[in-house]
């Protein structure tokens, strides 16, 4: 996988039509939108992308319309983890046959794991898939289980291919960029995914940035990494400082869905519908009237 770093990748939203169905076409248009306002890769059906709410067809539907929208111009990242080790390993296999250039994989989540498991878990998928076209991926928030920094050293020393790290912890971040720097591996595609975090991950020589918020800010983000890059650190520091106030302000899933679509309607004039799947979206509302 070709990536220019640092590199700044939207963790993708998933767009949905009132009826539920992926909306493809605004999938495409979000996707050429960013690129053209300077990201350097896409991750599709993460957990912003309401990734455990998808089936597997479905996140091979959302490959396929985020490949064609790239058209070449980025890497595709697609998250594929899964509970089941078989079950990543498949939607993998068809992510990439979907032109995907890599793919991602959380932790497995839901059963209580122990870390020789995960290993185990991350092995397979490697050499399921080709180790050079596998990142781990660590959310503890949304799972049982966390990948350990050593337990990364060992796998980066195996030829894992990156990791992204979601842990929104400065210590956490720290030690995976040290596990990291102790495999000897430069090739070694380490990703932070908290914007909050950004100057100091890339400080630390990160790869750069798998975040949420640059679906709707694609551009702030790219600015800090620029000015990272040509060590204007006042200037790195306030856009920082902006760039988290308007992270915390949309932390929440349908706030940046919403903010997204607004954007994009008014710039761009692209229909993107603020839809969550159920849910996170009707139903639930439903339930709230009957009550």
């Amino acid at each position: 996988m070709e990536l220019a770093t640092p590199a700044i990748i939207p963790a993708l939203l998933t767009p949905f039509r009132p009826d539920g169905a992926v909306d493809r076409d605004a999938l495409r248009a979000h996707v050429g939108w960013l690129i053209d306002h300077g990201v350097d890769g896409i991750m599709p059906c993460g957990t912003t992308g309401e990734s455990a709410l998808l089936t597997d067809a479905e996140v091979v539907e959302v490959v396929e319309a985020v490949v064609a929208g790239a058209g070449g111009r980025v890497p595709v990242i697609a998250h594929v983890g899964r509970p089941g080790t078989d079950a990543t390993i498949e939607v993998g296999r068809r992510a990439l046959d979907a032109g995907a250039a890599a793919v991602s994989a959380v932790v497995p989540y839901y059963h209580p794991l122990e870390p020789a498991m995960i290993l185990a878990h991350y092995r397979a998928v490697m050499d399921g898939l080709g180790a050079e076209r596998v990142l781990a991926y660590c959310i503890p928030s949304h799972g049982l289980n966390m990948l350990a920094p050593d337990d990364l050293g060992m796998l980066a020393r195996e030829g894992l291919a990156g990791f992204k790290d979601s842990t929104m912890s400065a210590d956490d971040h720290d030690a995976y960029a040290a596990a990291v720097r102790a495999s000897g591996r430069e090739d070694f595609v380490l990703l932070v995914g908290l914007g909050a975090l950004l100057v100091r991950s890339l400080r630390a020589g990160s790869a750069g940035a798998v975040l949420g918020i640059a679906n709707v800010h694609p551009d702030l983000c790219v600015r800090v990494r620029e000015a990272v890059r040509a060590g204007r650190d006042d200037e790195a520091e306030e856009l920082q400082a902006e760039l988290a106030a308007a992270e915390a302000a949309l932390m929440a899933f349908p706030d940046l869905k919403r903010a997204t679509a607004e954007r994009l309607g008014a710039e761009a004039g692209i229909d993107y519908g603020p839809h969550m799947r159920a849910p996170l979206g009707p139903l639930r509302r439903v339930a709230a009237q009957r009550a």
